[in-house]
C-alpha cells in the first residue's frame, strides 16, 4: 500500500528542504568577520568561500543529479539532504580552510541538486493544473531562507561562534532528510518510464526560458546584493532601512504566492509584467538614488519581481519541457549562474564608475534582455506532435 500525505505537509517539509540550503548559502556571508578571527584568514580568502559555493550549485548540481537520474526524486532528495548534513558538520568541525573550500564546493552541488529534486517530487505529486501551485508553495523556502539565512548565522556568529551555525544547519538538514523520508510519499512510477536522458535539454525553446531565469534574477540581484549600501545611500537610518528589507520580503512573499496560481498560459504576460516593475524599480535606483521615499516604493517592488518571479519561470520551464530533476537542476543551475554574473559584472562596474549606479545599469540591461526575449518569443511544444504532456510515446 502506498503511504499518502496531507499536500500541505508535503509543501511544507520540501518547503523546508530548500530553506535549509538557502539558509546555508549566506550563512558565510554572515560570519566573514567571526570566521575571519577565529582561523586567522583573511577576509578576502575566505570570501573564496561564497564563490565556490554558487560554483558547485551552479555547476556541479546537474551533476549530482545526472549521477543520481536512475532514482526516484523522493529517494534522491532523502539520500542528498543527509550528505548535505554531512558536508555541513565537517565544515564546522574543520580548522583547516584549504578543508573549507571543497567542503563548501560540495556543499554547494548538493544544494543545486535539492532545488531541483524538491520541485521535481512535488511536481510529480501534482497533477498537471496543480503544477504551478506546488512549485510555488515549495520556493516558499527559498523565500525563508532568503530572509533568514544572514540574521540567523550572524547571530549565532556572534553569540555562541561560527561553527554553531554549520552545527545547527548540519542538524537541519538531517531533520529534512528524515522529514522527507516520513512524510513524504514516493510519487508512483509511470510505465516503460526511463531515467532522465541528457536528450531532454536538446531542446531550444527550453535553453530560451532558462535563458530568461538567467537574465531575469541575475538583473535583481545587481541592486538586491547591494541594497544596505542603496538604502544607505538614500538617507535612511537602520531602522529604517529594517522597515524597508522587510517590506521587500514581504512582497516577495505576497508575489510568489500569487504567481503560484497564475495559468501556463497566461504566465508569459504576468512575466512580462514583473520584469517591467524589475526595470521601473532599477530606474528609481539609477534616476533618483537620493530620493527616500521612491528608493522605499522602487525596494518594495523590487522584492515583488526577481526571485518572486520564480513560479512564472519554473511554470513555463515546466510547459516545453519534461518536469524531471535534470530539467529543474539546470533551471537551478541557470539562475544561479545568472546571479553569479550579474553581480560579478555589477561588482566591476561598481569599480570603473566609482559609484553604485553602475551596478545598477548592469540589472538594467540584464532586465531589458529577458524583457525582449520573453515578449517576442513563443514557445512551441517541443516535445513534438507524437508525445503527450507527460512524455508518452
Amino acid at each position: 500500500m502506498r503511504r499518502t500525505s496531507s499536500p500541505t505537509l508535503v509543501v511544507i517539509v520540501l518547503a523546508s528542504s530548500l530553506c535549509v540550503v538557502t539558509s546555508s548559502e549566506f550563512q558565510v556571508a554572515a560570519m566573514l568577520t567571526a570566521m575571519s578571527a577565529d582561523l586567522g584568514a583573511p577576509v578576502a580568502d575566505l570570501g573564496l568561500l561564497v564563490t565556490v559555493y554558487s560554483l558547485g550549485m551552479g555547476c556541479g548540481g546537474p551533476v549530482v543529479a545526472w549521477a543520481l537520474r536512475r532514482l526516484r526524486p523522493r529517494r534522491a532528495l532523502v539520500l542528498v539532504m543527509a550528505c548535505y548534513a554531512v558536508a555541513e558538520a565537517l565544515a564546522g568541525a574543520t580548522s583547516e580552510t584549504n578543508l573549507l573550500i571543497p567542503l563548501r564546493l560540495v556543499a554547494g552541488a548538493l544544494s543545486g541538486a535539492t532545488f531541483g529534486m524538491a520541485l521535481s517530487t512535488g511536481m510529480r505529486l501534482s497533477d498537471e493544473r496543480g503544477r504551478a501551485r506546488m512549485s510555488a508553495g515549495v520556493l516558499t523556502g527559498l523565500m525563508a531562507g532568503t530572509l533568514l539565512g544572514l540574521p540567523l548565522s550572524h547571530g549565532l556568529a556572534t553569540t555562541v561562534g561560527w561553527r554553531a551555525s554549520f552545527v545547527v544547519l548540519a542538524a537541519a538538514a538531517a531533520a529534512m532528510a528524515l522529514a522527507v523520508r516520513l512524510a513524504v510519499p514516493e510519487a508512483p512510477g509511470r510505465s516503460g518510464e526511463r531515467p532522465a536522458s541528457l536528450g531532454a535539454l536538446r531542446n531550444g525553446h527550453l535553453w530560451l526560458r532558462y535563458l530568461t531565469s538567467f537574465l531575469t534574477i541575475g538583473g535583481a540581484f545587481t541592486a538586491f546584493t547591494f541594497i544596505d549600501p542603496l538604502l544607505q545611500r538614500a538617507g535612511l537610518t537602520a531602522p529604517q532601512a529594517t522597515l524597508t528589507m522587510f517590506g521587500f520580503g514581504a512582497s516577495a512573499f505576497t508575489v510568489n504566492h500569487l504567481a503560484g496560481r497564475v495559468p501556463a498560459g497566461a504566465a508569459r504576460g504576468w512575466l512580462v509584467s514583473g520584469v517591467i516593475a524589475q526595470l521601473a524599480a532599477l530606474l528609481v535606483f539609477l534616476l533618483a538614488p537620493g530620493l527616500s521615499p521612491l528608493i522605499v516604493t522602487a525596494t518594495v517592488f523590487l522584492g515583488g519581481a526577481g526571485i518572486a518571479l520564480n513560479p512564472l519561470l519554473v511554470n513555463r520551464v515546466i510547459t516545453v519541457g519534461e518536469p524531471n530533476v535534470l530539467v529543474n537542476t539546470v533551471h537551478t543551475s541557470a539562475i544561479t549562474l545568472g546571479v553569479a554574473a550579474a553581480t560579478t559584472l555589477g561588482s566591476r562596474a561598481i569599480t570603473v564608475t566609482g559609484d553604485l549606479s553602475g551596478t545598477v545599469l548592469v540589472g538594467l540591461a540584464f532586465s531589458v534582455a529577458a524583457v525582449l526575449i520573453t515578449a517576442t518569443t513563443r514557445g512551441g511544444d517541443p516535445l513534438g506532435p507524437s508525445r503527450d504532456r507527460a512524455g508518452r510515446p
